[in-house]
């Protein structure tokens, strides 16, 4: 396994931005977690998703959020956010609910950022240990 380098002024700033996502996903997982009325009606009445499909959701945002705090996992964890949020934008469309395409998209960007960010680190962690074997 990689080592790590010596952190960046940048590696600051995109562990700020996945621990903020964390707390976000940790916050929203766990409303769906509790099973939150408004929350419900809207994912059952409104998007007309079964009611399973919710604390699947929840399960995954606590689980994100838990990867996303944790640097070995925030790439898979912040890949796995992005293609939730994907699926939110889609569902906020269809449903006419355009106010929080916004909030969704801005998500699905600082998770991609995140993502690509964790995976220069690990490509510059990688290519470093190959320089030391040689």
């Amino acid at each position: 396994m990689s080592k790590a380098l010596e952190p960046k002024p940048a590696d600051k700033k995109f562990k700020i931005i996945a621990y903020v996502l964390a707390a976000a996903n940790l916050i929203f997982g766990i409303t769906k977690l509790i099973g939150q009325a408004d929350l419900t009606k809207e994912f059952t009445e409104v998007w007309h998703f079964p009611l399973w499909f919710m604390y699947f959701v929840g399960v995954a945002q606590v689980l994100g959020g838990i990867g996303l705090i944790t640097r070995q996992l925030r790439m898979p964890a912040s890949l796995a956010m992005a293609l939730i949020m994907i699926g939110a934008i889609v569902t906020t469309i269809i449903s006419g609910q355009i106010g929080n395409v916004i909030v969704c998209a801005v998500v699905l960007v600082l998770c991609m950022l995140v993502f690509k960010h964790r995976v220069e680190q690990l490509a510059e962690e990688l290519a470093a240990e190959l320089n030391q074997k040689k």
